[in-house]
């Protein structure tokens, strides 16, 4: 698969060749159609996230479709339209019941 990616903070953005990820048990993988940068993959590229691995694969939000599930997938199937936004939610707490999901306990 291909991505954009930088190897060092500050440096070029290239585009590769990646290797496909395998899902997770509980996970799945997008191919992605779109995706944004914004200003927190801003922050990643200049350094200032310590969490950042290089190399990385910037852009956490984004819209594609679902080209493989892991064994415990129940929810979705392969070729679903998906988006993925910069909020990880359980969905369980109350505030996800609230369809608060940007506060999530």
């Amino acid at each position: 698969m291909r991505a954009l990616l930088f190897e060092s903070f500050t440096g070029p953005l290239t585009v590769r060749d990646v290797p496909a990820p395998d899902p997770a048990p509980d996970g799945v993988v997008v191919a992605v159609a779109a995706s944004g940068i914004c200003r927190s993959d801003w922050h990643a590229w200049q350094g200032h996230d310590p969490d950042v691995v290089l190399p990385h694969v910037p852009g956490h939000e984004l819209a594609g479709t679902v080209a493989a599930t892991g064994a415990g997938v129940r929810r979705w199937r392969v070729g679903d339209r998906v988006t993925v936004p910069f909020v990880n939610a359980c969905g369980r707490c109350a505030q996800c019941a609230a369809g608060e999901h940007q506060v999530c306990a």
